[in-house]
């Protein structure tokens, strides 16, 4: 599939796209690209070669080339589809570049301007550059971290791999796996303090809309974003196959002492008995709600949001 959207792309329908990508961009009507011809054309190449509806299930490569039936109608489909792309991704990129500059003015403006005061942008760009950029063990590495903590885990649950697990996974000393993941925020933390515009520019569709996903609206499901970029990030990995053996077999030891537990809870009193059912209830409520049994709710989902990820990069628990 590669091979056959690289010979569509560079070679039988070069020039066809980029007669496209000016006609869009070079008239009097609209705004100067963003990116160059040949930048597009990789992020295009990258977006056949991986993108899919969310309902579709499995690691399925170029879907929607697979979906043209009739080979006569692939050059103005591509023409098609690339401009909206192209339209798609240049207006992320301005609304990131002008988010930025106007989040540069407020600093300038203010009596403090030393301080960053992170914004879901930066949440999103930080996020969203990471899984772009680094190696696959990074990737797994830093989103274990950032998962564990907008989750609240003091602890991995049993039934999943906490960090002797991973390290050993891995190979590696667990010492080193927590020195390796704080050093991995410490990174972000630098990019996010030093974002400009050159950074902006380098993320694909793909980032882009991971960013805007998280930054676009007060509140968005960042524990469930999260999770499919670690579990994209895990099967990654070389030792894909390892981990999920290693967590199947935690999964049904835990189960084995849950059952058991369970048969146990069936003679103890009444009193028990209506104690755990308060305590269930409890978190039921809590788990409706979206918030912890006995904490108070955050004035503002972004808040949380945001308090969480700056806690995550500058090493706070």
């Amino acid at each position: 599939m590669k091979q056959k959207i690289y010979n569509l792309l560079m070679v039988n329908y070069r020039g066809l796209l980029e007669s496209c990508y000016r006609q869009v961009f070079f008239t009097d009507s609209t705004e100067p690209a963003v990116k160059t011809f040949d930048d597009y054309l990789s992020d295009f190449y990258l977006y056949l070669y991986e993108a899919k509806p969310k309902h579709v299930q499995g690691d399925v490569r170029g879907y929607y080339l697979q979906q043209i039936r009739d080979e006569k109608a692939t050059p103005e489909w591509l023409r098609t589809t690339f401009r909206h792309f192209l339209l798609e991704e240049n207006k992320i990129l301005r609304e990131m570049q002008e988010t930025l500059a106007e989040y540069r003015q407020q600093l300038a403006t203010s009596l403090n301007s030393k301080t960053i005061d992170y914004t879901l942008m930066h949440v999103g760009f930080a996020i969203a550059w990471f899984n772009q950029h680094e190696t696959s063990e990074d990737k797994y590495l830093f989103f274990r971290s950032a998962y564990k903590h907008f989750k609240g885990f003091y602890s991995w649950p049993s039934n999943d791999l906490d960090d002797k697990d991973v390290a050993m996974i891995l190979g590696i000393e667990q010492g080193t796996l927590r020195t390796r993941t704080s050093r991995l925020c410490a990174k972000v933390k630098k990019l996010v303090n030093e974002l400009n515009d050159a950074y902006i520019t380098t993320l694909n569709k793909q980032s882009l809309e991971i960013a805007k996903e998280i930054y676009e609206t007060d509140n968005p499901d960042i524990e469930s974003i999260l999770e499919d970029l670690l579990g994209e990030a895990e099967k990654e990995l070389p030792q894909y196959e390892e981990i999920v053996k290693l967590r199947k077999k935690k999964r049904v030891s835990a189960d084995g002492i849950f059952d058991k537990l369970k048969r146990a809870s069936v003679f103890g009193s009444m009193k028990e008995k209506r104690t755990c059912e308060c305590e269930f209830v409890q978190d039921t409520l809590c788990e409706e709600i979206d918030i912890e049994p006995s904490v108070a709710i955050s004035p503002k989902p972004n808040n949380r949001i945001v308090s969480i990820f700056k806690n995550l990069i500058e090493g706070k628990d």
